[in-house]
């Protein structure tokens, strides 16, 4: 998804979030993540930030000033604590989406969304439910001691969501994406390429078998001492377990949040030089067909 979804950052420029509308999402995540950070705190349930909000939280003690998500991760038992806790705590305020939840929930990680407002991504724009803003919950999961088993078994699980999301472009096809491939070249080659795999797909296994299969190649109960993220697409994001939850606390928008206490280690692996900030030209443009507080 990693080059659909620079294509089509490139590719509608008429749904680019502007300065203000991409401010107010970012107060708006902000509540949703202290109500998690509420219910983590009161009830014990470990966690961390994650992704783009980590980096955040190092390089900027706030969001990375273009950023328009919020991403957590915990170990599955702590998931499930919270997925729990913050049903009972927020039952009118938020809805909890777990992977095969709904027939129309086509995504892998947990997804904490806020009634009341609208947010419609373009490859989803076919889906008529979870268009909410939200707060993405990523689970830790066992993975493989050994480097190359651990290394095919990551493998095996990417390709197993990438049969799935084709299949989802297949069975809830975007309209946004459909007249924007009768304009664009490039778009219309990426989506007819896709369409034609989830046919596919969609006849040998199907979305849910893909998606079931996602689930239980995730969740390996075996303790290893390694684990990984596979809900993030983990081929090289695995590491020894304490690597991950042994931490320590970092500003984020003026509030302490636990991160890795190996941050050093585990942002130079996902970034690279995490602490280089990209020219204007060099950050990614971040689109949203639809967007309502």
């Amino acid at each position: 998804m990693a080059k659909g979804k620079k294509l089509y950052s490139a590719s509608f420029p008429e749904y680019i979030l502007d300065d203000d509308t991409l401010k107010r999402m970012q107060d708006e995540l902000f509540k949703i993540l202290l109500d998690i950070k509420y219910v983590c705190e009161k009830y014990d349930i470990k966690y961390m930030l994650y992704g783009g909000t980590f980096l955040g939280a190092v390089r900027h003690k706030g969001f990375i000033p273009w950023d328009d998500d919020i991403d957590l991760m915990m170990l599955r038992s702590e998931a499930e604590k919270l997925v729990a806790r913050f049903r009972e705590e927020f039952p009118d305020k938020y809805i909890v989406a777990e992977p095969l939840c709904d027939e129309r929930y086509v995504v892998k990680s947990i997804k904490i969304f806020r009634k009341g407002t609208k947010y419609v991504e373009i490859p989803y724009a076919g889906i008529d439910a979870f268009d909410m803003l939200f707060v993405d919950v990523f689970i830790i999961e066992n993975v493989p001691a050994n480097k190359l088993l651990r290394k095919l078994h990551c493998r095996i699980y990417n390709f197993v969501y990438r049969a799935a999301s084709v299949c989802v472009d297949y069975k809830y096809p975007s309209p946004v994406i459909e007249q924007k491939a009768k304009e664009l070249e490039d778009v219309a080659e990426y989506w007819k390429l896709r369409r034609r795999l989830g046919r596919f797909f969609s006849h040998v296994g199907g979305m849910r078998f893909y998606l079931k299969m996602c689930e239980k190649l995730g969740n390996k109960k075996r303790h290893t001492g390694w684990v990984g993220i596979p809900s993030a697409g983990y081929t090289h994001e695995n590491y020894p377990e304490e690597k991950l939850t042994k931490t320590i606390m970092a500003e984020f928008n003026g509030y302490e949040f636990p991160i890795p206490e190996a941050y050093d280690e585990v942002l130079t692996n996902m970034f690279g030089d995490y602490m280089w900030v990209p020219p204007p030209e060099k950050r990614e443009s971040h689109v949203a067909y639809k967007v309502e507080f």
